[in-house]
């Protein structure tokens, strides 16, 4: 296991001032739907931090900035896969991809351009609305609550999610630790040896930028 995954495992695992989980409300429901209703709303933020990915025969570990405004999205990613600075762009209009040597690609969306370029396969789109602390809406899901309303476990679209820390941005509490993991179809990664493979991504938090629309 490689130094860099031992470090962001310690910093998934490790505390800080962070919102502790409250005792019990009178109804940790009534709290859910009400933190629905305000997240729905949150389209423009930004958020830095890390972000990792991991399969048992390889990973990588890159530093993250995600800014979004409505529906235009811009990822950035310092050395993934030695690639350097990647820069995913996405929007109405479709994805984009800017590598360290300033060659474009284009896709009709950002998580199949990213699995074309690098191979690894993310759920960028259900991953804007996790970030969040809130499942896909009109998608099906099976979730668990903690004792403040807010979303601690989420299985959806194939994938298991671990919200495992959140902290206090303004108005809002919003996760800064998350678990993603899924055991991959072979043929949504046109690879025949995928289905004997686990992805898991780990996601931290270090700072989130919100501007409420």
């Amino acid at each position: 296991m490689n130094k860099a995954w031992i470090a962001l495992v310690a910093a998934v695992a490790a505390g800080c001032a962070t919102i502790e989980d409250r005792p019990p409300g009178k109804d940790a429901a009534a709290a859910w739907q009400q933190r629905q209703v305000k997240l729905a709303a949150l389209d423009r933020w930004q958020v830095r931090g890390r972000m990792s990915a991991r399969t048992p025969d390889e990973g990588w570990q890159a530093s993250m900035l995600w800014v979004r405004h409505s529906d235009r999205h811009t990822i950035d990613l310092w050395g993934p896969l030695g690639r350097g600075h990647l820069r995913l762009s996405q929007d109405s209009s479709g994805a984009r991809l800017r590598d360290a040597q300033n060659n474009i690609y284009s896709a009709r969306d950002g998580k199949h351009l990213l699995f074309d370029i690098t191979g690894w396969w993310l759920p960028l789109d259900s991953l804007n609305y996790w970030v969040l602390g809130m499942p896909v809406p009109a998608t099906p899901n099976v979730q668990a609550l903690d004792t403040s309303g807010r979303l601690k476990r989420l299985q959806q679209l194939g994938w298991d999610i671990d919200f495992l820390q959140y902290r206090r941005h303004g108005d809002y509490e919003l996760p800064s630790k998350l678990f993603i993991r899924r055991r991959l179809n072979a043929a949504e990664v046109r690879d025949p040896d995928a289905d004997r493979l686990t992805l898991e991504v780990r996601l931290v938090i270090e700072r989130w930028t919100v501007q409420p629309s």
